[in-house]
């Protein structure tokens, strides 16, 4: 069975706008350096760090005292 273009271009179109809609962070520490976050970073008042997943799916630790800003991108 084959599926016609127009089907086949609609399904990538979809999936693409849907991987598309996530919303990214950009996080600046005071040196300058950035680090991209997939979702909102998460402040632990207890440990005083940012626990946020980077784009590369890992889970990742920044000390609150190093963060300049946190910006939605």
């Amino acid at each position: 069975m084959k599926f016609p273009t127009s089907v086949l271009s609609l399904l990538f179109a979809c999936a693409f706008l849907t991987a598309c809609g996530s919303t990214h962070y950009k996080i600046t520490l005071k040196d300058g350096s950035e680090y991209m976050a997939a979702s909102e970073p998460e402040y632990n008042r207890k440990t005083g760090y940012y626990k946020f997943r980077s784009l590369s799916d890992k889970d990742s630790l920044i000390r609150a005292d190093e963060v300049l800003l946190i910006n939605e991108l």
